[in-house]
């Protein structure tokens, strides 16, 4: 008889809207959830993960002591959906998981390719988990439609010039933390001042522009630029995730146009616009290459897309290359192509 694998033993540390997400994938998918983990002090903490994510059989409760939980739970791969960024607070979260043996799988959008900035925590959280012999890898909605789908149609042209993107993305479907980065609600002059007066993170779009250069075979030369306009409401709007109303005149969100160019001469840009949507609108990833001369050659188009779900069910399809993978931190151009998988077992 064929020999019956098992499916990963997963924790998930961060229970916001898409880490229930997650939970809720995970548990239609069969993978083992073995831990539902907040920070301490969450009204979440004690509460049963089945009643929190709307499934019936994760009768266990939330855990705000992570260390514990982990070495508790045993499992082989922790989902991270705290931030975006990796600061020293979601150091500390990746860290925690490396030590307690776990591979690490996360939506931090810098996590998708952390070198683009010489991050040094990348680099010792790099050295971190080649010690303990784990993976680490970010991954998400970016990895599926502005990095794979890209670069398989970059490769069905003989003449490349350029690549050009522009998506759009609900606010309202990732909670209040990511609503306040994107300034809803703020009136223009306050979005000056914090423009002008704020030292900003690189944008999410950012990271992806290098792992797309790593995944297509270019060279980034180190110039980079991100212009950032805001996105006025032209009536009231209700934003659900702050719950209040965005009146007309203050801001929906923005968009940052991102450029990188190349030593080969290739440019890459794409713009996001993450804003609270109106009535009717939906999400899209639009995409055009160009050739040598600037003559646009290709254009694809996803349209009515569920960012959110896209995100999350992107990362269960990830679990088993990041179990699979080589230690330290793995972006994802170095792992297969994403695909399905039937089941979430081990290799």
């Amino acid at each position: 008889m064929p020999e019956v694998k098992e499916s990963p033993r997963v924790a998930v540390y961060g229970l916001g809207a898409m880490g229930l997400e997650i939970v809720r994938i995970l548990y239609r998918r069969h993978a083992r959830v073995v831990a539902g983990i907040v920070r301490p002090g969450s009204d979440k903490d004690g509460r049963d993960l089945g009643d929190l994510a709307g499934v019936p059989g994760l009768t266990f409760p939330a855990r705000g002591d992570a260390s514990q939980a982990l070495h508790e739970a045993a499992p082989d791969i922790v989902v991270v959906t705290v931030s975006t960024y990796l600061d020293d607070t979601q150091f500390g979260i990746f860290s925690t998981a490396v030590r307690a043996g776990a591979h690490v799988i996360t939506l931090a959008e810098e996590m998708l390719y952390p070198f683009a900035t010489d991050n040094p925590l990348a680099r010792e959280l790099d050295t971190l988990a080649r010690e303990h012999g784990v993976t680490v890898t970010g991954t998400g909605h970016q990895d599926a439609y502005w990095v794979n789908l890209i670069s398989v149609l970059a490769g069905s042209t003989h003449d490349l010039g350029g690549i050009e993107g522009r998506l759009a993305w609900n606010v309202d479907d990732f909670g209040p933390a990511l609503a306040e980065q994107q300034r809803v609600g703020t009136t223009t002059e306050d979005f000056s001042r914090w423009l002008a007066g704020t030292e900003r993170p690189p944008s999410f779009t950012h990271y992806s522009l290098y792992a797309l250069a790593a995944a297509v075979g270019l060279t980034p030369d180190g110039t980079a630029e991100c212009v950032t306009e805001p996105v006025l409401a032209e009536r009231d709007i209700h934003s659900k995730a702050l719950g209040t109303t965005v009146r007309s005149g203050t801001l929906l969100g923005y968009t940052d146009t991102d450029t990188l160019r190349t030593k080969e001469g290739i440019t890459l840009s794409v713009s996001s616009q993450g804003k609270v949507y109106d009535e009717h609108e939906t999400d899209y990833n639009e995409w055009r290459v160009t050739d040598g001369s600037g003559k646009p050659t290709l254009h694809l188009r996803n349209s009515d897309l569920s960012t959110a779900h896209t995100t999350c069910a992107s990362l269960v399809n990830r679990i088993p290359d990041v179990i699979a993978a080589r230690p330290g931190i793995v972006t994802v151009d170095q792992l297969p192509q994403l695909r399905y998988w039937t089941g979430l077992h081990l290799a």
